[in-house]
């Protein structure tokens, strides 16, 4: 029998709308991926601030995903994969 305090569901991410996602885990909203007018892919944390531009919305995704519902000050966060 597994334990249900350790089982982790995988994120799971709706397109909303043309060029925007919602992400979710264990009900606990993740943030959100936006394609930006030149093409990037902003990804922003749960309390709507932004993560960093990527190349494609995977990694964009990968990127919310990894920081989950932890609370980051703003300035703190370093996102590998990130176009500076």
């Amino acid at each position: 029998m597994s334990d249900p305090e350790r089982a982790t569901s995988r994120p799971l991410w709706a397109s909303v709308a043309d060029g925007f996602y919602v992400g979710s885990q264990d009900g606990t909203f993740l943030g959100y991926v936006d394609r930006q007018h030149d093409g990037a892919w902003r990804a922003f944390d749960a309390a709507s601030r932004a993560v960093g531009d990527f190349s494609d919305h995977h990694r964009a995704m990968a990127a919310v995903t990894q920081i989950g519902a932890v609370s980051v000050s703003a300035g703190e966060l370093e996102t590998p994969g990130a176009i500076r």
